[in-house]
């Protein structure tokens, strides 16, 4: 959905992010008994960019030109984030982690636009990818 930008949407943009944290949640949570059986969990929440300072924030960041907003699933041991030892020679390891756009602000042609974004069909082909990593690597 996309929509001009004004202060009295501020409250559809909230809801919709509370909302599609609530439906990813739901889908991640299908995956937590294949994490048990390697003794990790998942970390799921909400996180904010604005690209216009760089700034990035597990708190709301102030809606303007610039302003993102995330679903965060991050696979987690004892607390901590699980990273996988890489054998491919591309990088020393992978994070057990994935990120999803729900909600943007950006300028087009002199009019700043909302876009909020619900479609959920890359999580299960990303939880997947997440297992299969976890399922085949080493934890570091």
């Amino acid at each position: 959905m996309k929509f001009v930008y004004d202060v009295s949407k501020e409250p559809l943009i909230i809801n919709h992010e509370h909302r599609m944290l609530e439906t990813y949640s739901k889908i991640i949570s299908s995956y937590s008994p294949l994490l048990k059986q390697y003794n990790c969990s998942f970390k799921v929440g909400l996180f904010w960019i604005d690209f216009s300072t760089k700034k990035s924030s597990d708190h709301r960041l102030p809606f303007h030109n610039g302003y993102e907003c995330y679903v965060f699933c991050e696979g987690q041991r004892d607390g901590k984030e699980v990273r996988i030892e890489s054998n491919d020679g591309e990088v020393d390891y992978y994070s057990l982690s994935a990120t999803w756009i729900v909600s943007s602000i950006e300028r087009n042609f002199l009019k700043t636009k909302v876009s909020l974004y619900s479609d959920t069909d890359d999580i299960e082909e990303d939880m997947k990818e997440l297992f299969q990593l976890l399922a085949n690597g080493n934890i570091m």
